[in-house]
């Protein structure tokens, strides 16, 4: 059954980012049970600057908007016309996501059944080589006054939704419609089909799409056809994720109002996406561990983080006082982990951790390496160091003060005599045994259900922060612990191992 009200609705923004980017044109068509009864357009002064480029694409210069009313002028005109209609866009996330956006400054909320004209589009007429505006003019001969103006793309969707219903079964029409309202938020770019295999299973998946800059220069239309099928030819991973059901967390991302930027901009490039499957969710989390060191994917925080930690260090000085260094290490044996007092991702983080421990143990600030001077510490001339800096305090009360404060950030003592295996069974009968050693991720064994092995091995051994993590929270848990089993290497056709 159709909607019997609809608001066809376009915005012209100052950019791509709903979160950041305003408003500065709307045109809207409310249409009631297939009958067009009200209008509404509006320039909106965004009270910012105008960027170049969207002045070259819409031709709405800082001048024009200067007397122009703000969107807090208009917002009740606004939600009147689109009171309880079903929201309509070419590239539904876009528009819907701006205009929420601006509500929500003003504190209100808007939530909105809505469909995309694009997804329809693709739905009716996979034949067509494009599905963008221009293409739907072309294809179904549609007039537009001024294209990339607020009021005239509203109203070609609107004639293009009039043109479906007069050339096309009303079955078909009806099923489509149907369709792109069931999942309205999935990203424009993405094909159905991507979606219909994602697997029900443990494991990671892989968004892919264009790079930032290529899809804003899509959007503002800097690149020909010709350029972009040559751009886009190249994926790049844009975000590695891991679920004990892929396909539900994937589909997760896409059902949100992107209240995110981050979101947001996922849904403007993803093209493809890829999943690996596991046993369980330790299998998961370990991948996407690796996988997000080795791709590097732009949208996980993890991945802009260097691969060199910072290490923390100590040292008694002349007068037996732990003094404390900061020291930048890239690569971690096992045997070495007992002369580190703690990992850190940077210097900052290092000193925050240090700082806060000075306040909490009355430690000198000059011994932590925090200051550098030739006298007391500053903390001392507040009384909040107890002398060690000026030898005021006896080495052997400083040094266990130390050895406490730090205690809980050097790396546990390895739990077990030895390597251990760490085992996950599908529910289709595939095993994964998890070799693990002093911390030190090994490798896997994986046994399909017909008995098959096979063994990854990591050619070098070296402890990983994120693993290390992973382990001790998968140790706390006491029902894990009858998966755990003692290692040899002859439970296995590997070859010896070197650390």
């Amino acid at each position: 059954m159709l909607p019997n009200k609809l608001a066809f609705v376009d915005v012209e923004t100052t950019g791509m980012r709903s979160a950041y980017d305003r408003i500065i044109e709307i045109g809207i068509l409310r249409v009631e049970d297939g009958e067009l009864v009200q209008t509404f357009k509006s320039l909106i002064n965004p009270q910012t600057s105008i960027p170049r480029e969207i002045t070259s694409l819409t031709g709405i210069t800082g001048s024009d908007l200067e007397n122009a009313p703000t969107f807090r002028a208009i917002k009740d005109e606004i939600i009147e016309i689109l009171a309880d209609c079903t929201f309509v866009a070419h590239n539904v996330r876009f528009d819907y996501g701006f205009l929420k956006h601006e509500l929500m400054r003003e504190n209100i909320t808007y939530n909105a059944k809505h469909f995309c004209t694009v997804r329809l589009s693709r739905l009716l007429y996979p034949q067509w080589p494009r599905h963008n505006l221009d293409a739907v003019i072309r294809e179904c001969n549609l007039q537009c006054e001024t294209r990339h103006r607020a009021f005239d793309d509203a109203q070609v969707l609107y004639e293009f939704y009039n043109h479906i219903q007069r050339t096309l079964p009303k079955e078909m029409f009806l099923e489509a419609i149907a369709k792109t309202m069931k999942k309205p938020s999935l990203p424009i770019k993405l094909p159905m089909e991507e979606l219909e295999k994602l697997p029900d299973k443990p494991g990671v998946y892989i968004f892919y799409g264009a790079d930032d800059k290529t899809t804003e220069q899509l959007k503002l239309g800097d690149i020909k056809s010709s350029e972009t099928k040559f751009k886009t030819k190249n994926l790049i991973p844009l975000y590695v994720g891991k679920s004990i059901n892929i396909r539900n967390r994937v589909l997760s991302h896409f059902s949100s109002d992107l209240a995110s930027v981050t979101e947001m901009k996922i849904s403007q490039q993803i093209e493809s996406i890829e999943t690996i499957t596991t046993a369980g969710e330790l299998g998961a989390l370990f991948l996407e561990s690796q996988m997000i060191k080795e791709l590097l994917p732009i949208y996980n925080k993890r991945s802009r983080i260097k691969h060199e930690l910072i290490a923390l260090r100590s040292h008694k000085n002349k007068h037996g006082y732990n003094e404390c260094y900061l020291e930048p290490i890239t690569t971690i044996t096992p045997e070495n982990l007992e002369n580190f007092l703690g990992f850190f991702r940077s210097r900052k983080q290092a000193k925050a951790f240090l700082a806060d421990k000075a306040r909490e143990f009355a430690l000198c600030e000059k011994l932590l390496g925090l200051e550098k001077t030739t006298s007391a510490c500053f903390a001392h001339r507040l009384e909040r160091c107890k002398g060690a800096c000026v030898n005021e305090e006896r080495p052997e009360v400083y040094n266990l003060r130390f050895a406490l404060s730090l205690s809980g950030s050097k790396v546990l003592p390895w739990p077990f005599k030895g390597p251990i295996t760490i085992q996950e069974d599908s529910l289709e009968g595939k095993k994964e045994y998890f070799i693990i050693d002093n911390w030190c991720y090994i490798g896997n064994i994986t046994v399909d259900a017909e008995g098959n092995m096979k063994d990854d091995i990591m050619k070098k051994i070296t402890f990983d922060l994120d693993m290390y993590k992973i382990l001790r929270q998968y140790l706390k848990n006491l029902k894990n612990r009858n998966k755990i089993a003692n290692f040899t290497w002859r439970d296995t056709n590997s070859q010896t191992l070197h650390y």
